[in-house]
């Protein structure tokens, strides 16, 4: 028997386990009848406001029907992020987009919230800093599994959501975005994605609670703002990663700036 037990039991969720749990998580355990009540609970509870453009609500359903992948990138202020941005994109406006596969920190998988992200589909993320001493390899290997995973998804048409931060704003970051806060993995999955030949879009998003990011319970209203969606559909060498970062970090920026408005 190996580290995920039996063949379909759920396995213990930590990197050490990182081959038997994206083997479990990979194909995905999203249960729309479990989802789509949840999502409009939650919707019930925070009330987002999604401010987003026609031209980009279009341009978006174009991208999805011509089975361009989409990664939704956010900025990550506070610990309702999760919560909030899935029932943001769960607008009827932009719908398909809730479908997609969100990336979420490996501890919430030890809790007993472990079935509300297992059934959403949302997918475990090994962050180096919940595993000081463990081998670097190790590390490496679970995240380019995570990457191919996201990038296999993509590549097939279908949604990512992520915070591109891996982890919660610093108090620098809530009105903008830095370039350095703009982690590898984005960049990581839209090369990837060109690399198989595929063609990937980005859509950036700017989630504000208006300086009450750090309350504990629930917060009516967050802003979460969508800013123009950048593509990479023409024949082409591969983006650099960090051209990708920075054009997202742009993205995200901009869309900050209108959520604060």
């Amino acid at each position: 028997m190996n580290a995920g037990g039996r063949r379909g039991a759920r396995p213990e969720v930590t990197v050490a386990n990182w081959e038997a749990v994206y083997d479990f998580y990979g194909p995905g355990r999203r249960r729309d009848g479990f989802t789509h009540p949840l999502l409009a609970l939650v919707g019930a509870v925070y009330a987002p406001e999604l401010r987003i453009a026609p031209e980009t609500v279009s341009e978006l359903h174009r991208l999805h029907d011509a089975g361009v992948g989409i990664v939704v990138a956010a900025n990550h202020p506070s610990k309702h992020d999760p919560f909030v941005l899935a029932s943001g994109v769960f607008d009827k406006r932009v719908r398909f987009l809730s479908s997609g596969t969100g990336l979420t920190k490996d501890p919430l998988f030890r809790s007993p919230l472990r079935p509300v992200f297992e059934y959403t589909g949302t997918v475990p993320v090994f962050r180096a800093k919940n595993y000081q001493g463990t081998a670097r390899e190790v590390h490496d290997a679970a995240a380019a599994r995570l990457i191919g995973l996201c990038v296999d998804r993509l590549t097939s048409g279908g949604v990512v959501l992520t915070f591109v931060e891996g982890t919660n704003s610093s108090a620098d970051d809530l009105r903008t975005l830095r370039l350095d806060s703009v982690k590898k993995g984005v960049g990581q999955m839209v090369r990837g994605v060109r690399v198989e030949g595929g063609r990937v879009a980005v859509l950036p998003v700017g989630i504000v609670y208006h300086e009450r990011e750090h309350a504990r319970t629930p917060l009516r209203r967050p802003v979460l703002a969508a800013g123009r969606p950048i593509a990479w559909e023409d024949p082409g060498a591969p983006p650099a990663i960090d051209e990708v970062r920075g054009a997202v970090r742009d993205g995200i920026y901009d869309a900050l700036t209108a959520a604060w408005e």
